[in-house]
């Protein structure tokens, strides 16, 4: 009868392990951009939409640096992904002028092609990734994987209202980062 009942527990805890660790390796959540833009205010469309379709890359980018906190307000960022892990594709940009074994950037969607120094996305737009393996930077995006957290981080280049401590960094395609994703 003791050995029937212990063979019971052992059965049932490795039940219980395969099942946490089957969790624990699921696959990561593919997210797009248009996705990380969810939860924008109704209220601030007229005010994003003014920002987004500004015709001077110059106008664009005052406007970026004036209503800045507008902005960050306006694009909270996605709380249903909150804690997720999951897979984006997106361009590296460094937080220093340094593209060898980068271990903290930010990562974008790609951005207008007829600026010289384009404006930064949005805050939803930007995720501040950091990635102890460290990555190479070129201009070729990559996809990036790992737990995102909806929490603000302001750099000297973009305020992010996530972070990403990525597990993997690979290669994607320029088709993979769609401006429409």
């Amino acid at each position: 009868m003791g050995k029937v009942r212990t063979d019971r527990r052992l059965l049932t805890g490795a039940l219980l392990l395969g099942l946490w660790c089957g969790s624990a390796v699921a696959e990561p959540l593919t997210v797009t951009w248009s996705e990380l833009r969810a939860d924008r205010l109704s209220s601030c469309a007229r005010l994003l939409e003014n920002y987004l379709s500004q015709r001077k890359c110059s106008q664009q980018a005052a406007s970026a640096h004036l209503l800045s906190r507008q902005y960050e307000k306006c694009a909270p960022g996605s709380a249903d992904l909150d804690g997720k892990t999951v897979r984006i594709a997106g361009y590296a940009h460094p937080l220093e002028f340094q593209f060898k074994d980068v271990k903290e950037f930010l990562l974008i969607p790609p951005l207008r092609q007829d600026c010289i120094h384009p404006p930064p996305p949005l805050p939803d737009q930007v995720i501040s990734v950091q990635f102890p393996d460290g990555l190479d930077v070129n201009a070729d995006p990559v996809w990036v994987t790992g737990v995102l957290r909806r929490e603000r981080v302001k750099t000297h280049l973009a305020t992010a209202n996530y972070t990403l401590q990525a597990t993997s960094v690979t290669q994607a395609t320029i088709i993979e980062v769609s401006p429409t994703n």
